[in-house]
């Protein structure tokens, strides 16, 4: 997936501040950066395998997502200064999530499809107030979430890694009891990084101990879901709905069978989306970009005194 509207975005913030900086802007996933050994900075979403291998020069790699779980594959060296814009998503990935659960609950989708067919009927919507939440994940997205859990008066219990209590959740519990956590929820929501920890945590057996009208919302990663499983409550009428906002395959062919899966939203990982996102994440990149700067010799960049930076926005 490529974001070729943010690369404009960034380099004229930089260039504006830092005239001398050489930007190449690179959006083909199918070929390196031009001249990857004489990069210095690389500016990325997602890259190709070894790429990094190949920049023999690089110093600082900043990715405007939030993952990094793809860096070890695209040949990362020990020691390589890695920032993210991780803080920007947070709040429209959390609403997001609320957006979905809510429209789940309230049963817009029926209602939308009852307007289509001109049938007046009452929905089947249930109280947010009061219900349970499932939260998968207390990072920034995972916290951002539950605060607006509060908002709704919603009882929050968090899987975590280390199971540290929470202010922000009535329980936290460590993964291993994760089944049994789910048969007692009306919402699951994952908003969890992939890992070796984390890739298939849930799985069928999660799947199925949810209750029949719960809600499951992915906006973390697709290989920590078990998608098959979902796909089959779904199809049985087990579940009152689900969201997915990742996908194990991106974009998500036309010939998927998640198109047409009834009680499931397709959404092309658009979570963190909002009109002021491009100016956010080019501004947190201009302060690490500064303290890089600052942290550079000038024999250090390039043959003229500047450094040579390439921005390649490759999912």
């Amino acid at each position: 997936m490529y974001h070729p509207s943010m690369g404009p975005a960034i380099t004229r913030a930089l260039q504006a501040a830092h005239p001398g900086v050489r930007v190449d802007v690179a959006s083909d996933l199918r070929t390196d950066p031009p001249q990857p050994e004489t990069i210095d900075v690389l500016v990325a979403n997602r890259l190709p395998d070894g790429l990094l291998s190949r920049c023999t020069r690089l110093s600082w790699l900043h990715l405007t997502g939030t993952g990094t779980d793809h860096l070890a594959a695209a040949g990362a060296p020990p020691g390589l200064r890695v920032t993210t814009s991780a803080t920007v998503p947070v709040r429209a990935v959390a609403e997001f999530a609320w957006t979905a659960v809510l429209a789940l609950a309230k049963d817009l989708p029926r209602l939308r499809d009852q307007q289509h067919e001109q049938r007046w009927q009452l929905p089947d919507a249930r109280l947010v107030a009061g219900s349970r939440l499932l939260l998968l994940g207390l990072g920034r997205i995972g916290s951002a979430v539950a605060e607006l859990a509060a908002a709704f008066g919603v009882r929050v219990t968090a899987i975590t890694r280390t199971a540290r209590p929470s202010p922000l959740a009535g329980t936290v519990l460590p993964p291993h009891v994760l089944r049994a956590a789910a048969a007692d929820t009306d919402h699951l929501v994952n908003t969890l990084p992939s890992n070796p920890g984390t890739r298939g945590l849930v799985d069928r057996q999660v799947i199925e101990a949810l209750p029949d009208d719960a809600v499951v919302v992915n906006v973390g990663r697709a290989d920590t879901v078990d998608t098959a499983a979902l796909v089959d409550r779904l199809r049985a009428g087990r579940l009152r709905g689900a969201v997915l906002d990742v996908h194990d395959e991106e974009p998500l062919p036309p010939n998927s069978p998640l198109w047409s899966v009834p009680r499931l939203f397709v959404t092309p990982h658009g979570a963190y989306r909002f009109p002021e996102e491009e100016h956010a994440v080019a501004k947190v990149f201009l302060a690490e970009f500064a303290a890089w700067s600052a942290a550079v010799a000038p024999a250090d960049q390039g043959a003229a005194g500047c450094p040579y930076l390439a921005r390649t926005e490759i999912a």
